[in-house]
């Protein structure tokens, strides 16, 4: 059964771009068109990550704290963070464990009369939050409060999403449908695909079918210009796919003090956490990669053969320079190209990469 579906659970882009008008009428500085440089490595940081927004400041001031209520299966079992490090309850340290962060749906905020209360989540020293997108053409009905309302308080998005494909087809559709969700908000954490369904055992799907529908699902995120991540318990991922066949980074739930898989990046550690601002149990997450190292705050992003741009993991609108190179992006910030328009009184035209020519007075 999925922990991310009840109650309770998991709940080289420009160097330098500018916002305003072209200063300077020459040729295009690039024909490339847009594109994604990814990066790759994973490096990992001091805990005293930097962050944006003064918000932030709040959430870091978290000295030696508790992460989260004990888990029923370990009693006492806690989970601290003490002189930068965290450490489990017999102060042994939990090697490369970064940040602190939870998961997220719409039963966290039924349970609060107003809903979450971000600003006391990021000051009780949660970094990021994944939440919920929904099922496949069944969105969230808090998905779009949550993310603008964290983010807002200095804490990284990212979403998640339930499978029920039972075809490589679908399992595109679902990414596809997640990417037209997410296209208008700030994501700064991978997107993860969720494979713990019940529904694909009942339907048959053997493991090479899982596995072809994970990566299908995975590739076309990538594609877009996001960083996918794959969730499951050490039951799914070792019998009902084969990981080795997966290149993407493992978000891997398993309730204790066990928490190592190949390619694991995030450790789910318990569904009984408790977090202020939220009543009720919360699911706890630690992350033992950086992200902000590996996920661009600025970039192209290519959703529904349409290009976007991001800064500060923000979609743009109007004039954007990168490398060199002025695009337009329209009031929904789709880039144009192949084209040519007035702006503001002149006549601009866009190649088919987006690349702004010289324009006509």
């Amino acid at each position: 059964m999925s922990m991310l579906g009840k109650a309770g659970k998991m709940g080289e882009i420009g160097a330098s771009e500018k916002t305003v008008g072209p200063g300077k009428m020459g040729g295009p500085g690039k024909t490339g068109g847009p594109g994604r440089t990814g990066a790759s490595g994973k490096t990992a940081k001091p805990v005293t990550k930097g962050k944006r927004a003064a918000a932030c400041a709040a959430a870091a001031i978290i000295g030696a704290m508790s992460l989260f209520a004990p888990a029923a299966a370990y009693g006492a079992q806690t989970w601290s963070l003490e002189n930068g490090q965290y450490v489990d309850a017999s102060g042994a340290p939990i090697t490369g464990a970064l940040e602190k962060g939870i998961t997220v749906t719409k039963y966290q905020n039924r349970a609060n009369e107003n809903g979450i209360d971000w600003s006391r989540v990021a000051s009780d020293g949660v970094s990021f939050a994944m939440i919920r997108v929904g099922y496949y053409k069944d969105k969230d009905p808090y998905f779009d409060r949550n993310v603008t309302e964290a983010f807002a308080n200095g804490i990284d998005t990212g979403v998640f999403f339930y499978t029920q494909a039972l075809d490589v087809q679908t399992a595109i559709d679902e990414a596809n449908f997640v990417l037209k969700v997410i296209k208008d908000f700030p994501i700064s954490y991978p997107i993860a695909y969720d494979v713990e369904s019940q529904h694909l055992l009942d339907n048959g799907l053997t493991r090479q079918q899982i596995t072809d529908n994970v990566n299908a699902f995975c590739k076309t995120i990538s594609d877009a210009g996001y960083h996918p991540v794959v969730y499951g318990n050490n039951e799914w991922l070792t019998r009902n796919m084969d990981t080795g066949q997966i290149p993407y980074d493992i978000w891997y739930a398993r309730y204790g003090t066990v928490n190592s898989y190949p390619n694991r990046t995030i450790w789910q550690c318990t569904d009984t956490g408790s977090v202020d601002g939220i009543n009720g149990n919360v699911t706890i997450e630690l992350a033992f990669t950086d992200y902000s190292a590996v996920i661009p705050a600025d970039g192209w992003k290519h959703v529904d053969g349409r290009w976007y741009y991001m800064k500060g993991y923000v979609k743009q609108t109007g004039w954007v320079e990168v490398d060199g190179a002025w695009y337009y992006l329209d009031t929904n910030g789709v880039m144009i190209h192949d084209t040519t328009m007035d702006i503001d009184g002149v006549s601009y035209t866009f190649d088919s990469n987006g690349v702004m020519a010289e324009p006509t007075r």
